[in-house]
């Protein structure tokens, strides 16, 4: 469970390093664990962001989870400002439902046990 714990704050760290790079100043932050899942919900009411640049996001996160990749590189989450960790969040979870409606931008992540 240890472990656990860590890979959901790595991607949380993830997320909050988005949402600073992008100029935001204020997050709202809420993380729920079920019986078969954690919910990591993200918002902030005013980013400097554009729509390329979320459909970037986008594109990285919405990869298949790969539990066995997951394994190996998931303490590598944090280590690079290119992109990569993003692509390495998405292969971390299973869902990402992503609402942005300029300067709004609602991340909802879900991570199956």
């Amino acid at each position: 469970m240890k472990h656990e714990i860590e890979k959901i704050s790595k991607i949380v760290d993830e997320l909050i390093d988005f949402y600073f790079l992008n100029s935001t100043k204020k997050i709202n932050i809420s993380i729920e664990e079920t019986h078969d899942s954690f919910i990591m919900e993200f918002e902030s009411d005013n980013i400097q962001c554009n729509n390329n640049k979320i459909i970037n996001f986008k594109k990285l996160i919405n990869v298949q989870r790969q539990k066995e990749m997951e394994e190996y590189y998931w303490q590598l989450a944090g280590t690079s400002l290119e992109g990569e960790e993003y692509n390495l969040v998405g292969m971390m979870i299973d869902e990402a439902i992503i609402d942005y409606d300029c300067p709004r931008l609602k991340i909802k992540l879900i991570r199956k046990k």
